[in-house]
């Protein structure tokens, strides 16, 4: 891989909201349906665990780039020699794109639910997919760019769950570690999709000045998605009766339909 240019990369700072806004997606709309099925409320701690794997993954990350070469696709070829490491490196690829249209896909759906029942998908997607394919044409800071505002501008939704409390019933939480080991485990692994995308760092981190210095930013974006989805499961499980919750696919939506503004009628 060439050198990349001083005036096309990032600050280190920046690495937040890389990670955090590829994980700030459409995971966060129907975890806790998933994780409940496996070790229902006790699942919060499932969202802990997953969310400490992410934190020593990302460790292991670190640890590739500063033992191997710039990015990942130079690392398998240094590795494991010029021919497999291409293999290897095309594995990725089919990764990324199976990743790239599940998130797609589960949008699309949700588009189609929510709001146009009639939506026709090919040409939704052909629109959307130009539209991204703008963005990346403008460089990787134009990307970060829109990394930022993916964080910035939704974050306020947070706040909107306060509205839960006046019904919430936190009593469903108790008794506490009512399911096994292996069934919060096997939640945890329900997380997977939700905390998705920090793996993404082994390719863009060329583009990240001081790479090193970005590691308490890429740990505290996975911390702050760790509390962020421990903060929406929490108040979903309080909201909804464990039977109930298992009807929505998609909870979070749902409990949003119970804010009312003066000029929105239907909030969500």
């Amino acid at each position: 891989m060439q050198t990349v240019p001083e005036n096309r990369k990032v600050s280190p700072s920046l690495t937040f909201f890389t990670i955090h806004g590829m994980q700030f997606g459409i995971g966060i709309l129907g975890f806790q349906r998933l994780i409940a099925k496996k070790a229902g409320y006790d699942s919060w701690i499932s969202v802990i665990l997953a969310g400490i794997a992410t934190m020593m993954i990302m460790w292991m990350i670190y640890k590739i780039l500063e033992i191997g070469k710039q990015d990942l696709a130079e690392t398998h070829q240094f590795i494991f020699g010029k021919l497999l490491g291409k293999a290897f490196n095309l594995l990725f690829i089919s990764y990324f794109l199976l990743y790239i249209i599940t998130i797609l896909r589960t949008y699309t759906e949700i588009i189609q639910v929510w709001i146009f029942e009639d939506l026709n998908v090919f040409i939704f997607t052909l629109i959307y997919l130009s539209l991204c394919m703008y963005i990346v044409f403008g460089g990787f800071r134009t990307v970060v760019g829109m990394m930022f505002f993916s964080v910035a501008l939704p974050s306020y939704l947070l706040i909107l769950f306060s509205y839960t409390f006046e019904y919430a019933d936190f009593h469903h939480f108790l008794p506490i570690f009512d399911h096994s080991m292996k069934d919060i485990i096997l939640a945890s692994h329900q997380m997977s999709l939700t905390y998705m995308g920090y793996e993404a760092f082994l390719i863009y981190s060329p583009f990240v000045k001081n790479t090193n210095q970005s590691k308490k930013w890429a740990y505290l974006a996975l911390l702050v998605s760790l509390i962020m989805f421990l903060y929406t499961a929490v108040l979903t499980f309080g909201y909804f009766s464990e039977g109930m919750l298992q009807k929505y696919i998609w909870p979070t939506l749902t409990t949003w339909k119970i804010v009312h503004l003066p000029v929105v009628e239907r909030f969500e």
